[in-house]
């Protein structure tokens, strides 16, 4: 019997499973399809932050409510990890004629989505287990590294030549990946280490977490040569992978079996998620059977929410599983309100900040909706700053009150607290994903994603509101139960025997997708063989001649005209040295891509406001390559080029 106050059982206080996992899989749903308006980790924080907050708020347990600001910092930082995954090439692998290029795209799909909630499971563990002084100490080392981070952002936006400069080194040399944040972990979190003891363990796990990183890309992928979406995406996954056994190791050393249990759940679940879901949206993909009108339609929201769906209940499956086995409270030790304000801080600024501030560089430079130009002497952007700042001002003071009980709009109850904070960052992400894609809103799948975003929250919001008076009712706490270190929580049969189910689910969904197609759909890549697409991108890397011009692709006999350059060189960083006539080279100006399996020459691209940037789709056959002229569109003809060093 596990004692609360009052002499009654703890398991009476946990309730049905179907709340707190309908809960969790509807504001995942909603979170994921938010963070594909705004991608990377930024999304990734406020899909984990919301994460965390609606598992503590869906169980019955006073003890977590308290902790579900707390729970929402934990979750941004356990989801941020996979954030600079790159997951669209497998995609297009699952959409091709091959069994086994659909088979390998899912199941390189299967050990995406298991890196990435396997981490944020093990982080968020640590809310539920982990006395409070144990969490704040993880503060401070946290705190420097996301100053850090900002002070390179500012760096980086005063000199965007340094930023070209920077990501053209890390897609040359390192897969596109982001090299600058995995250097500043290590470097932040070792020099704290050595100055902080108070702190020297926690910031120690983010060192180990940075090194691990660069031990599992530069083994497995950059000497290892281990790629999975070859030859130009992000390879961070197995970087990632070094993050994930570095936190299992110190679970394992702590003795955390909940909290591992947690990371455990979110291997397999989040493994089964991100497979299922991209499954699920196939039918809407290839344009199979019912699905033929829909255009192709919502494909990506489908996916998205369905993966936050699967994955929220897979992890909220686990919570449930610490509830219902009472695991002990987790000692309040020190102050609640320290920790709460720095969450709060965290998710209301820092992550809506990095988000938000999306929406008006969207509609600068993608939509050109507001005025490039300044305004009264400032950038555009630089009003749209000082409006932010105001705003962060007004949180500030706003969690200044609550630190001194004078917020007069917080509700009483540390649940009403939870939820006043989770329906805040949800509903501000909904209006701001909204007002960010208004300006394409001529896109016929704009009104479905926001109706989807608009329904999901006020379902959890309902969900939220109505377990109120339950939850009031519920007066009891608490103050003995099973140890995070007890041998209950490791995972048991059950677990493996899903495991073993997984190869099956692969080779169904696999069967199933073939089978709803006829031939591969548009924009399907092959990932093996002689024709899979990678190999035919890499053949147009090096430098190329114009050796004519021509009306027809194929044309044997070009007919003279004058050329506006003489070669053109395609680097492996994706940009293009352009050759003119007189000798004259172009470095700074031009790129290139692979997109929708076509080899598109990025005209301009480096100079955003030339009227003439645009994409000039080009087209490789019989060892030449042609590039359809001029790029101002009312194609003439063809630039015929020849490979110069063969």
């Amino acid at each position: 019997m596990v004692k609360v106050d009052g002499g009654t059982s703890s398991r009476g206080q946990v309730g049905h499973g179907l709340f707190p996992c309908a809960l969790a899989g509807i504001v995942m749903a909603y979170a994921w399809g938010y963070r594909g308006v705004t991608g990377a980790t930024r999304g990734a924080m406020v899909a984990g932050a919301m994460l965390g907050m609606a598992v503590c708020l869906g169980s019955r347990r006073p003890d977590w409510h308290r902790r579900a600001a707390v729970a929402g910092l934990f979750g941004a930082i356990g989801w941020a990890w996979g954030g600079s995954f790159s997951y669209m090439e497998q995609t297009f692998y699952t959409v091709t004629d091959s069994f086994g290029d659909v088979l390998y795209g899912y199941a390189c799909l299967f050990m995406l989505g298991g890196l990435w909630a396997g981490i944020g499971g093990g982080v968020l563990g640590l809310v539920f287990t982990l006395p409070r002084s144990h969490l704040q100490r993880f503060v401070p080392p946290f705190a420097a590294l996301v100053l850090a981070f900002f002070a390179i952002d500012c760096l980086f936006t005063f000199s965007p030549d340094l930023r070209n400069l920077v990501d053209r080194f890390g897609a040359e040399h390192f897969h596109n990946a982001e090299i600058e944040p995995a250097i500043a972990v290590v470097l932040v979190n070792g020099l704290y280490a050595l100055f902080r003891r108070r702190e020297r363990a926690e910031s120690l796990l983010f060192f180990a977490g940075g090194v691990a990183w660069w031990i599992g890309y530069l083994g497995l992928t950059k000497i290892g040569g281990l790629v999975i979406g070859p030859p130009f995406r992000l390879e961070t996954w197995s970087g990632i992978l070094g993050v994930l056994v570095v936190l299992i190791v110190y679970l394992k050393r702590q003795r955390n079996r909940a909290a591992m249990m947690l990371c455990l759940y979110g291997i397999l679940g989040g493994g089964i998620a991100f497979a299922l879901a991209v499954f699920v949206r196939h039918p809407v993909r290839v344009s199979w059977g019912p699905f033929a009108e829909w255009g192709g339609r919502m494909q990506w929201k489908i996916a998205e929410e369905s993966f936050g769906c699967f994955m929220g209940i897979a992890i909220a499956l686990g919570v449930l599983r610490l509830a219902r086995g009472g695991l002990a409270p987790a000692a309040e030790d020190t102050p609640t309100k320290r920790l709460n304000v720095f969450a709060g801080f965290f998710m209301l600024v820092v992550v809506l900040w990095l988000n938000l501030s999306r929406a008006p560089a969207t509609w600068i430079d993608r939509y050109h909706a507001v005025p490039t130009g300044p305004i009264a002497g400032l950038a555009t952007m630089t009003w749209f700053t000082f409006g932010g700042l105001v705003l962060v001002a007004l949180v500030i003071y706003g969690l200044y009150l609550y630190r001194h009980d004078a917020l007069v709009i917080a509700p009483a109850s540390t649940y009403g607290q939870g939820v006043a904070l989770l329906l805040l960052v949800m509903w501000v992400t909904v209006i701001a994903a909204f007002v960010q894609m208004l300006p394409g809103a001529r896109q016929n799948h704009f009104p479905l994603v926001d109706g989807t975003f608009i329904t999901l929250a006020a379902i959890a919001t309902a969900m939220l509101l109505s377990r109120a008076g339950s939850v009031a009712a519920t007066t009891t706490s608490m103050t003995e139960g099973v140890s995070p270190s007890d041998a209950r929580w490791n995972v048991g049969i059950r677990y493996g025997l899903v495991w073993a189910s997984v190869p099956v689910l692969l080779l169904s969904i696999t069967g199933l997708s073939l089978a709803m197609q006829d031939g591969p759909a548009g924009g399907a890549r092959l990932r093996f063989g002689q024709d899979a697409y990678w190999r035919e991108v890499l053949r147009v890397v090096g430098t190329w001649e114009v050796t004519g011009f021509t009306r027809t692709i194929g044309q044997d006999a070009p007919f003279s005209q004058e050329a506006e350059f003489r070669t053109l060189e395609f680097k492996s960083n994706r940009t293009v040295k352009l050759t003119r006539t007189t000798g004259e080279e172009v470095t700074e100006v031009h790129g290139w891509r692979h997109k929708d399996s076509l080899i598109w020459l990025e005209w301009n691209r480096f100079l955003p406001n030339s009227p003439e940037r645009t994409a000039i789709p080009m087209t490789p056959k019989d060892g030449r390559l042609y590039i359809p002229w001029p790029p101002s569109g009312g194609t003439e003809g063809y630039w015929v080029l020849e490979r110069k060093d063969k």
